[in-house]
């Protein structure tokens, strides 16, 4: 028999998706009789590129140039132009030539996009963490990106690199390739916060995906990733070492998802809905099965500096490797002990963001959220808990990525309360 719970959320999944959805989907029958007699756009004129090639910037913007000026909303660029997060200024407007021709005119300042970053971590459930990447978030000018680094502590050892190109349009499929290595010493531990058991895991994997953007607004991945894993369970907990081992894995993987963004003067803000299913294909001639959705929605109020924070997001696996099975974070939710890692889970949060301070150069903003959590425990138990997070972050404008966020957490079903602070990489 199904769960009330899902039923709960598959209820105000479809109400969300009705109300936020319909209207980008509307047809307006409205036509302009005069459209033949209208000047078209000539041209499209960017000022104020540095890294970024021109080249690139009119394969983006070039869909405006040929179309009657009526039908050029100015708005719609701006946001164009704030989804590509190259820049920390942008101005936009339509000109006459010297010739008199109509020209979409665009300047721009760019962010810093090759960025050295130390990082730093503290959280109250898994200590201190620190490390340092480097990342180009417009390499060869043309938004490729790449990273390179390493995250160190006391149980954890990682290191990765990943290159990746965007899909621009159906034309133009995007990609990602990538590797990474870890060393972790693990402690298991269920939704109560108990520790079950502890064991030691070091491995890497190595991984490739192509994407493509099929409209304006969805795009679909497909990616194919080599897993292996060495597992050593300690002596005091060798009761479990038929039920986690070491395994290499072949992981074919498809996705799709959609959204739609609005800006102001503070926030651009998304809502979106995606789905992920994965197959694990074990050496030992298992397989395992994963599938995620997630739907989000951050919609501005009148008051600007106002925004609603929603996301909803479920995540069902079968059979997954005890050191493939993610934590809470895949389905957005903070309140539940770190150290816990599922096969079935469910999450929903409700709240707002505010904007405190938006100068030139940095931006501060305040969130609290509603959280709810619903998953398997390790002994098959249902468990649902509430509770709620509060932080801040600081953007600074020429970064693309939050330089520094702070939050609480306080689950009120276990009365657990964590912190965590972030510098160099917040959110990311």
């Amino acid at each position: 028999m199904a769960k009330p719970y899902f039923s709960f959320y598959l209820y105000l999944v479809l109400f969300f998706l009705l109300i936020t959805f319909l209207p980008c989907f509307s047809v307006f029958a409205e036509e302009n009789q005069d459209v033949k007699n209208e000047q078209l756009v000539s041209a499209v004129k960017i000022e104020g590129l540095g890294r970024t090639k021109e080249s690139y910037m009119l394969s983006v913007l070039g869909k405006y140039a040929g179309i009657p000026e009526s039908r050029i909303d100015l708005h719609e660029v701006k946001v164009t132009l704030e989804e590509l997060e190259l820049f920390s200024e942008t101005e936009v407007s339509l000109k006459k030539d010297e010739n008199g021709a109509s020209v979409l005119f665009v300047k721009v300042k760019e962010k810093w996009s090759f960025i050295p970053i130390p990082f730093f971590m503290y959280s109250s459930s898994t200590g201190f963490m620190g490390g340092a990447f480097v990342m180009d978030m417009n390499a060869f000018g043309i938004k490729d990106n790449y990273v390179v680094g390493g995250v160190f502590s006391k149980n954890i050892q990682l290191a990765l690199m990943a290159y990746s190109r965007p899909s621009r349009d159906i034309k133009h499929p995007g990609f990602t390739v990538g590797a990474s290595f870890n060393h972790r010493d693990n402690e298991e531990k269920n939704l109560s916060g108990k520790k079950i058991f502890e064991y030691n895991a070091m491995g890497g994997s190595v991984y490739a995906a192509v994407s493509d953007k099929i409209t304006a607004h969805s795009k679909i991945n497909a990616g194919l990733r080599y897993s292996y894993t060495n597992v050593d369970v300690k002596k005091k907990y060798a009761q479990y070492k038929g039920k986690i081992k070491s395994f290499h894995a072949i992981t074919p993987g498809v996705g799709w998802d959609i959204s739609f963004s609005s800006l102001n003067e503070w926030f651009l803000s998304v809502k979106s809905f995606s789905i992920d299913g994965a197959v694990t294909v074990l050496a030992s001639g298992s397989c395992a099965e994963s599938l995620g959705f997630k739907f989000t929605i951050q919609y501005p109020l009148p008051v600007t500096r106002l925004r609603v924070l929603t996301q909803y997001a479920l995540y069902l696996s079968n059979n997954l490797p005890i050191p493939l099975r993610p934590s809470q974070m895949v389905v957005g939710t903070t309140i539940m002990p770190d150290k816990f890692h599922g096969t079935k889970m469910g999450g929903a949060d409700l709240g707002l963001e505010v904007g405190i301070l938006n100068t030139k150069f940095v931006m501060f903003s305040a969130y609290g959220l509603l959280e709810q959590f619903a998953g398997e425990d390790s002994d098959g138990s249902f468990v649902m808990n509430f509770g709620y997070s509060t932080g801040l972050k600081m953007y600074l404008k020429k970064l693309a990525i939050p330089a520094i966020a702070v939050g609480v957490s306080h689950n009120l079903m276990q009365n657990e309360i964590k912190f965590s602070a972030t510098i160099g990489m917040g959110g990311f």
